[in-house]
């Protein structure tokens, strides 16, 4: 049983952990101290999480990876909108 939530735990954790500072970029307006390298590789991350995911049909993981690209993305064009601001 412990597995099983610390398997379904941690790819939630990884999603959440993002959209604190996605809602500071969205408040501010501002990117200045973001890498956008560090964006993309994480958005590469996420994407291969949920490839990974849907490979070994882990639907934790699936949903995860959706949740994780889908604010990546976000952050993304944020980041590109804001950064000449």
């Amino acid at each position: 049983m412990i597995p099983i939530i610390i398997a379904s735990l941690a790819p939630i954790m990884n999603c959440i952990q993002l959209i604190p500072q996605l809602y500071k970029t969205y408040q501010t307006k501002s990117v200045n101290d973001l890498s956008v390298y560090s964006l993309y590789l994480i958005l590469f991350t996420s994407v291969i999480w949920l490839l990974h995911g849907y490979f070994i049909y882990d639907t934790s993981l699936i949903i995860a990876g959706i949740t994780s690209v889908t604010v990546n993305v976000i952050w993304i064009i944020l980041f590109h909108i804001y950064r000449n601001k």
